[in-house]
């Protein structure tokens, strides 16, 4: 999703609007990164569930 930017007469951006795509950009990267780890943890409970004669063995490679 594009966003049209307003800027100055000199072509640079306010403070505030910086401002706003930082904290943008940082919950973006946040939820992706939260993303990630939920799907490693998902994926590790599904693989321990499946499994029942290896559990020792799969719990011991995803997890260390």
């Amino acid at each position: 999703m594009k966003q049209k930017v307003q800027t100055t007469n000199n072509g640079e951006n306010t403070g505030e609007q910086a401002y706003s795509h930082l904290s943008q950009d940082l919950k973006n990267a946040v939820l992706i990164v939260s993303l990630v780890v939920n799907l490693v943890v998902f994926t590790a409970w599904v693989a321990l569930q499946v499994t029942s004669a290896y559990d020792n063995q799969v719990a011991s490679m995803l997890f260390g």
